[in-house]
């Protein structure tokens, strides 16, 4: 299995291939260790699949010898005994049936076990992927990282709950029918037994051959299924550059390597089994020929010559599987060295063994001395100090990469600082439980995320408890609740996968709501009027005014024009606050703020919302000490 994640080119399909064959750095002893104690957890179910196992390679043994007995109780040379070929026949049935139900729980546990291990492998990841930090989201590729429990997963699942009591029962099959064979006849098991190098010697050579050229075929139709997702997520900038005969020969070309691959693993594959009879059917030969003469000269019976005849087949059936049995570990090891290796990624952010719960806020934000840089080395905020008083709209503005989204970050604790700290009403950051500060604060992005579901329960996402009309109301507040019911069902249209059935202003409009809905103490916009047309903005900025009084909230912007309200604006160069002040008292500064509005000054300044609002919040106290 394979994984394609379209638009970036990111192809998950030939990484498998690759990790199949990289060299693994934790040992197969250590992994072994780990892996063995999922099925562990389950104890009953694992004996009893090993006891099952145990059954069904015991009892498929018996029907040989069974039958052997029949044709030699009936041998018309001899005197018929009849007892012995009745109850060789009721036997022949008997085991069939215990065969029957062996195989059925085996089958039944094996699988109930492999579900349950997948099922606890999953979960343990998923709930260890939601407690890792950013940072560590930061440089990974979304696939690669959904690859790990799924394909991966898969991996080890089918090697400990099939792979591994598959080739126990084989183990057991080969144990048993060497001793039973060696007790019929010592000559004819050391004849049977002669060609078991040969055919070891055959499988090495050309099960290798095999596995490149299955390789190449996973390889082949990664690219098929890459070029083939990429451009059905690209069809709208293939068919507005009339490139569809481009793409059509692209995709022409990987579908043809497709074909030759499958065309060669056919032909390689063609001779790998064909062989392996053939050295069967010379074993077959050798016991025929040998056992035919030792029946002749009276030294062997009938039966006893069938028996060899039947086990000598099912004797190679075990030993191919064992030959790819040790590909398949290597291929699931590997598969557990990549699982393993996230959940033993350190949670970065997480809460104190005495962290306390954050009692209900004013929302006065304190940066006292704070440093912060994705690496140790290099900082991109240094020695930020800032007052936010409650209540009041505060603005960061300044060049691209500066820092800003940075700052609300870290206040939203996706991040810790290297140096400093950050209080929410004269509490640091770091000694309260993150839960109880998030479910306080509400941040709008520039690009929202919606998920799949209907636009009520996007809203309602923030507050699952609130009611239909609390989100009508919140809708109706900021502007959204008009274009919602132009919508073919209103506020129960599905918006799909990440809200693609919305444009990028709605969403940002649904993602204001929710944000609202929960009634945040901080509030931080990110960008989030950015696609918003004017007419749009106007309505929101209207709102907003009424909205944002009695929270504090953080408004980070390009467009200058959005903050001229704020009580408070901040300018952030070089990673500290170059000049903060309300948009008069900076524009008269002739500073780095006067120099950005200047750029952007043949820009229309927004319109005046129609209703009086011009009371503003008490100005902010802004200091470059320690508060």
């Amino acid at each position: 299995m394979g994984m394609h994640m379209g638009g970036g080119g990111f192809h998950m399909h030939g990484e498998e291939d690759e990790d199949d064959q990289r060299v693994r750095k934790v040992p197969d002893r250590v992994i072994a260790l780990r892996l063995i104690k999922f099925p562990l957890k389950y104890r009953l179910n694992t004996v009893l699949m090993v006891l099952t196992a145990l059954l069904q390679s015991g009892v498929a043994l018996m029907p040989p010898v069974l039958i052997g007995m029949a044709l030699d109780a009936a041998n018309p040379e001899k005197v018929i005994n009849l007892q012995t070929f009745t109850l060789a026949i009721i036997g022949f049935a008997v085991v069939n049936v215990l065969n029957f139900v062996a195989q059925y729980a085996n089958n039944y546990l094996t699988n109930w076990l492999g579900g349950r291990m997948e099922f606890d492998i999953r979960s343990t990841m998923f709930k260890h992927f939601q407690k890792l930090s950013l940072r560590y989201y930061a440089d990974k590729e979304v696939g690669s990282l959904i690859s790990r429990p799924t394909n991966d997963v898969d991996k080890i699942s089918e090697l400990i709950s099939s792979g591994i009591i598959h080739i126990f029962t084989d183990l057991l099959t080969l144990v048993g029918i060497t001793v039973v064979m060696f007790s019929l006849s010592v000559d004819l098991s050391l004849i049977a037994f002669s060609i078991v190098p040969l055919m070891l010697v055959w499988m090495l050579v050309w099960g290798g051959r095999v596995r490149r050229v299955y390789r190449e075929t996973r390889r082949a139709i990664a690219s098929v299924s890459a070029q083939m997702e990429e451009s059905v997520s690209g069809i709208k900038e293939i068919q507005t550059f009339s490139k569809e005969n481009e793409t059509r020969k692209e995709f022409q070309e990987v579908n043809t390597k497709n074909m030759d691959a499958n065309v060669e693993a056919t032909r390689v594959m063609g001779a790998f089994m064909p062989v392996i009879t053939i050295f069967t059917s010379f074993g077959q030969a050798l016991i025929l020929y040998f056992g035919g003469r030792s029946v002749i000269d009276g030294t062997l019976t009938i039966g006893v010559l069938f028996t060899f005849m039947n086990y000598i087949t099912r004797f190679f059936m075990p030993i191919q599987d064992l030959s790819q049995f040790w590909n398949s570990v290597q291929s699931a090891f590997a598969a557990a060295e990549r699982v393993f290796a996230i959940l033993d990624t350190p949670i970065e952010i997480k809460d104190p063994p005495n962290a306390s719960e954050l009692p209900s806020i004013q929302g006065n934000i304190v940066y006292d001395h704070m440093t912060f840089g994705y690496s140790n080395d290099v900082p991109v905020l240094k020695d930020i100090n800032l007052v936010i008083d409650p209540n009041t709209t505060v603005a960061f503005v300044g060049p691209t990469g500066v820092g800003k989204t940075t700052m609300a970050n870290l206040l939203y604790r996706f991040y810790d600082p290297l140096e400093g700290k950050i209080t929410v009403d004269g509490h640091d950051l770091r000694d309260v439980k993150i839960d109880s500060l998030r479910k306080q604060m509400g941040i709008v992005l520039q690009d929202p995320f919606l998920f799949s579901g209907t636009i009520m329960d996007n809203i309602r996402y923030s507050r699952p408890k609130a009611t239909d009309e609390e989100v009508i109301d919140v809708s109706k507040a900021i502007g959204a609740h008009e274009f919602i019911m132009r919508l073919p069902e209103g506020y129960q249209t599905d918006v799909k996968e990440r809200g693609g059935r919305l444009s990028v202003g709605q969403r940002q409009l649904v993602s204001l709501a929710r944000a609202l809905l929960a009634n945040p103490r901080i509030l931080i916009m990110d960008e989030a009027t950015s696609s918003i047309d004017a007419y749009t903005e106007l309505i929101i900025q209207q709102a907003m005014n009424q909205l944002l009084k009695g929270r504090t909230a953080i408004v980070i912007a390009h467009r200058l024009s959005t903050v001229r309200n704020a009580n408070m604006i901040c300018v952030i160069e070089g990673g500290q606050v170059a000049e903060a002040g309300t948009h008069e008292e900076l524009l008269k500064r002739s500073g780095l703020y006067k120099k950005l509005y200047e750029m952007q000054f043949k820009e229309p300044e927004a319109a005046t919302p129609p209703t009086d609002v011009n009371q503003k919040p008490s100005m902010p106290r802004q200091r470059f000490g320690r508060p």
